[in-house]
């Protein structure tokens, strides 16, 4: 298939890889830099066309797909000026940074042809998947995760739209921590409330959002799921999990898997593309979002499921340490 990438920032390296890996044709690359789409071509050894302006790329290419690796505030318009003209998009998370965003992509989407697909890459991950399959049938009476992470004033200082509300949408929460709200409610279900609270402890004189966040939610079945999350460390480790069902305890981290203190390692075949706690789902999710595309499947990872992540975080963000309804 055809594809075109917007944006050609750091996470878009993951994309080209995962592009070629599974055979598709990148046809042009699209950023305001193009010195930086001069260098992918370069690099990956392709022959897109390169473009500044992102409308003049979807009009001028008869895309099959458009992958969209842009800032935060971009992500809603951009998926629906590609859906509107009945394009296929994958889109990196969030889909969205607020609630308007969120409704004009509701509608696009139920005004396309096409498909949207999300990237929450962790789900493809094989030690996620064997959790997922393990978890089931049961019931989970608790769950968490701990992000601890380390993004200092240079990393913010990079790119002028990031630790801003108005263009990031939010900071640890919207950003890093995403991933780990997203696999926690694909396994256990959508909590119905969340009581929080988020701050900036770090980087107050160089950010507007928070860096730091505790997280308390609430299940319908009454179980729990905690989240703490910092960009506050000095070092980046790997996220952890933890899920309780019964007298079982379930341990997550690296793709390692502990159940009741038993190691499980279950990990993949694919090299590592950009930073290491990215981890390597983007070949997977890529090549099964292409499979649904030719197939006529729907890709599991659409409008409705990010959805459910974005409810998340923006109830995280109206708490302030009292309890909210998502």
């Amino acid at each position: 298939m055809k594809v075109g990438i917007v944006g050609l920032g750091a996470i878009s390296s993951a994309h080209i890889s995962a592009l070629l890996v599974s055979g598709q044709k990148i046809v042009a690359l699209c950023d305001v830099q193009t010195e930086k789409c001069k260098r992918a071509n370069e690099q990956y050894n392709l022959d897109a066309k390169i473009y500044g302006d992102y409308d003049q790329m979807l009009d001028s290419e008869n895309l099959d797909a458009v992958h969209i690796c842009t800032p935060h505030y971009l992500h809603a318009e951009m998926t629906c000026k590609a859906l509107k003209r009945d394009i296929n998009v994958l889109c990196e998370k969030p889909i969205a940074i607020n609630l308007k965003q969120l409704s004009e992509v509701e509608e696009a989407v139920k005004n396309s042809s096409r498909q949207l697909g999300v990237c929450f890459q962790t789900r493809f991950n094989n030690s996620a998947l064997y959790i997922k399959d393990y978890l089931k049938d049961k019931q989970i009476d608790c769950a968490s995760s701990t992000l601890i992470w380390q993004r200092s004033a240079g990393y913010y200082a990079q790119s002028e739209w990031r630790g801003t509300w108005e263009q990031e949408g939010g900071g640890v929460m919207i950003n890093q921590a995403i991933h780990g709200l997203d696999l926690l409610q694909w396994i256990c279900g959508m909590p119905e409330s969340v009581l929080a609270q988020v701050s900036n402890v770090s980087l107050k004189d160089q950010i507007e959002v928070e860096d730091t966040a505790f997280c308390l939610f609430k299940m319908k079945n009454g179980g729990k799921i905690v989240v703490n999350a910092t960009n506050a460390a000095s070092f980046s480790f790997h996220v952890h999990y933890t899920f309780r069902t019964g007298c079982t305890t379930i341990e997550l981290s690296d793709n390692n898997i502990s159940i009741n203190g038993n190691l499980i390692t279950k990990r993949g075949d694919y090299p590592v593309v950009g930073k290491e706690v990215w981890g390597t789902g983007h070949f997977d999710l890529v090549k099964n979002f292409y499979h649904c595309l030719q197939t006529g499947e729907k890709f599991s990872i659409g409008f409705e499921e990010a959805k459910k992540v974005l409810l998340m975080v923006l109830a995280v963000y109206r708490s302030n340490g009292e309890e909210v309804k998502i």
